[in-house]
């Protein structure tokens, strides 16, 4: 579908989605999360054939389940980009009497959706939570590429045994929040699919810059900032140790992800809130350790922001899961975010919309910020 400034192609299962479907796509709307699953809606007109023997589109099979759909976007004059690669999960109808008034409701879920079809019960003995998500990405029913980064703990099966209860990627999220990562999946611009897990990536190379209220050089619609300045600063947990009785303790108090994204940290070092952790489900202190300091370090993203993007000014697609410059909106908010949402909004007419969410866990600027745009490329391939 072609349109003055912006344009969009749709494969469906490996192959392009005819003419006749592409006409009738009113709207594409792409979830890009660092959280949750990559999801994908289309809505499709659809109507009673000329000669009355069914519907258009609906009646072809088209949109069957776990279909693979693929959506890239053309933004101006650059090259393609692949937005999303996803199965079908769900097809919704609501039929009309008035003309035109009938629409097909596509929702898709990006590849975690084949790691969410089989729940288990399984052991890892004598394994890291890492070494458990490379072995799960790698397995042979997905054959996704892992990127991993090791974590400290390890547990011997003497001790203590992991034990999975539910679908992989539901186990993932658990060893991904207690470690204090993010777990996804992702497309490659080579087509393959990697299996994440590690910390938020916010200190590579910004995809760019959003820029508000800055004359010609604007290219955000809207921009909010919200400041939680009560989020746990501390936190404590208490285990039982089952060898011996024993009592152990745990305390983080500070975060470890706050280097280089501002001038200060986000949360306060004096009069800190302090919470205490109970009902973990772990019998020995250095896992608790590494789960207590996982809640110092998400509450440590004390600034959020949320906005719209003028996605012909910016130039390109905003991505999540990756850093992004932000300037024009004072030196307590301007600086390094990492970009936690973006919610692709594409119309028939050629009206492309991105909303984003950012996260940020430092205020001011360090100093060696780079707001040149020359320095601020906008992302145009599949995120690193």
């Amino acid at each position: 579908m072609v349109a003055k400034q912006v344009s969009y192609t749709v494969d469906v299962n490996g192959a392009p989605a005819s003419s006749a479907v592409l006409n009738a796509i009113r709207r594409i709307e792409v979830e890009d999360h660092a959280g949750m699953a990559d999801m994908l809606r289309l809505r499709v007109a659809v109507a009673v054939k000329d000669d009355g023997s069914g519907w258009t589109i609906l009646d072809d099979d088209l949109f069957s389940r776990l279909a693979r759909v693929k959506v890239s976007v053309t933004v101006g004059s650059a090259q393609a980009v692949e937005l999303i690669d996803a199965y079908v999960v769900e097809v919704d109808t609501n039929f009309e009497s008035t003309p035109n008034g009938s629409e097909l409701i596509v929702t898709c879920m990006d590849s975690t959706v084949l790691m969410h079809l089989e729940e288990k019960v399984k052991a890892w003995p004598n394994m890291k939570d890492s070494e458990v998500a490379s072995a799960i990405f790698s397995d042979g029913a997905y054959g996704f590429t892992p990127v991993v980064d090791e974590t400290k703990w390890s547990r011997q099966e003497n001790d203590q045994t992991l034990l999975q209860r539910g679908t992989d990627i539901q186990f993932l999220h658990q060893l991904a929040d207690r470690n204090g990562y993010e777990c996804f999946v992702q497309s490659t611009d080579g087509g393959q699919i990697e299996g994440h897990f590690h910390p938020p990536k916010h200190d590579g190379q910004p995809q760019g810059t959003l820029t508000v209220n800055m004359g010609a050089a604007t290219n955000v619609n809207k921009f909010r900032a919200r400041f939680d300045m009560l989020g746990p600063t501390t936190a404590s947990a208490t285990t039982l140790d089952p060898s011996d009785a024993s009592s152990q303790k745990s305390d983080s108090t500070s975060a470890t992800q706050a280097e280089g994204m501002g001038e200060a940290p986000a949360v306060p070092a004096d009069r800190p809130r302090k919470v205490l952790l109970s009902q973990l489900g772990m019998a020995q202190a250095g896992e608790a350790q590494l789960y207590s300091q996982s809640v110092v370090d998400r509450s440590s993203w004390a600034i959020v922001a949320d906005g719209e993007v003028s996605t012909i000014t910016y130039g390109g697609l905003l991505r999540a899961k990756q850093p992004v410059m932000v300037r024009g909106v004072g030196r307590q908010f301007s600086g390094r975010y990492y970009v936690e949402r973006v919610r692709h909004l594409i119309s028939s007419d050629g009206t492309y919309v991105q909303r984003f969410s950012l996260r940020r866990n430092a205020t001011g600027l360090t100093g060696q910020e780079s707001f040149k745009s020359d320095d601020a490329v906008p992302s145009m391939g599949a995120a690193a």
